[in-house]
């Protein structure tokens, strides 16, 4: 007998398009939690869909104590255009749980 999967994606909040399954949650970056938004991070390879990648730029992520400068590039809804998140193309210090390839998905509450 086979286990079941669970079949529960993240959605794009303008479009509705899925784009990131949920078993692929490592867990929230609670340092960037606000009343907007949170930050979740994904491990590499989750199957992403419906996002395209572009514009590498500098980011400083927060997690656990600890601050790690890494290259993020920007991920968005490849049917709407909004802003999801990044993925980790490169990082500099070393860090017990941020790696290269992670995907970060950036949740905003409704406005």
């Amino acid at each position: 007998m086979t286990k079941p999967t669970l079949d529960v994606w993240f959605c794009c909040f303008f479009c509705k398009s899925k784009y990131a399954p949920f078993n692929c949650l490592i867990k929230e970056l609670s340092a960037h939690r606000n009343e907007e938004k949170c930050w979740l991070l994904f491990r590499e390879n989750s199957g992403l869909q419906n996002v395209t990648f572009f514009d590498e730029g500098p980011s400083c992520i927060r997690d656990e104590g600890q601050t790690t400068l890494t290259d993020i590039t920007r991920m968005e809804c490849s049917n709407c255009g909004e802003h999801l998140g990044g993925k980790i193309v490169h990082v500099y210090e070393r860090h017990p749980i941020i790696r290269e390839g992670q995907n970060i998905v950036q949740l905003t509450k409704k406005p």
